[in-house]
């Protein structure tokens, strides 16, 4: 009978090991809980109506060029939305300097597109300076009240950069966006004559 006794446990005993090896984990017994109610409540605010905001990751880029293409390096920098912080002439030399933040999106081919416009006469330096949070709602479409929707009617929203940066994302990944293919279609016509 002596053996016996060791093996049977109180029912507070049994409560106190379940506890135990619950609590084992590194994280504790309500760490898959705690993780799902931060997870649902972080999406929650971040889909709250007008709160949705891209931040994009903004490259400081300086360009060195002669005062003749200075105008055609410009004109690339600006298709490319970048914002000119600086620029002036370097001392003892010809050659000017643009200081200027440029978004890594627009980034991509800059140094064909700057070699062509400049003709080669031109040289940069590009590195990653800061992120920017953009102030356009890319989903301003839930954000509108019912006023707001019924001033615009079938008219369609003005552009927004953040929905095209959005947008661009998701199709370089291969996933569905808000493109249309179709833009007017009154008429469909076929290539075949009727008979």
């Amino acid at each position: 009978g002596a053996g016996a006794e060791g093996v049977v446990r109180t029912g507070a005993e049994a409560a106190r090991a379940a506890a135990a090896a619950a609590s084992a984990g590194p994280y504790g017994p309500l760490s898959g809980q705690v993780m799902v109610a931060m997870k649902e409540a972080c999406c929650d605010n971040i889909f709250r109506r007008g709160f949705a905001r891209i931040c994009e990751a903004m490259l400081l880029l300086e360009v060195n060029c002669e005062q003749e293409v200075m105008g055609k390096v410009y004109g690339v920098l600006g298709k490319r939305r970048a914002k000119v912080l600086d620029e002036g002439l370097r001392d003892g030399t010809s050659t000017f300097y643009i200081h200027s933040y440029l978004p890594l999106a627009d980034s991509f081919s800059i140094a064909q597109d700057l070699r062509e416009a400049a003709s080669g006469h031109v040289s940069f330096h590009c590195a990653f300076s800061h992120w920017e949070l953009s102030e356009d709602d890319p989903f301003q479409e839930a954000s509108l009240t019912a006023e707001e929707i019924e001033e615009l009617g079938d008219q369609p929203l003005p552009p927004n950069m953040a929905r095209k940066l959005l947008d661009a994302i998701r199709k370089r990944k291969g996933l569905a966006s808000d493109e249309k293919l179709v833009k007017d279609a009154e008429k469909q016509r076929n290539m075949t004559r009727m008979k």
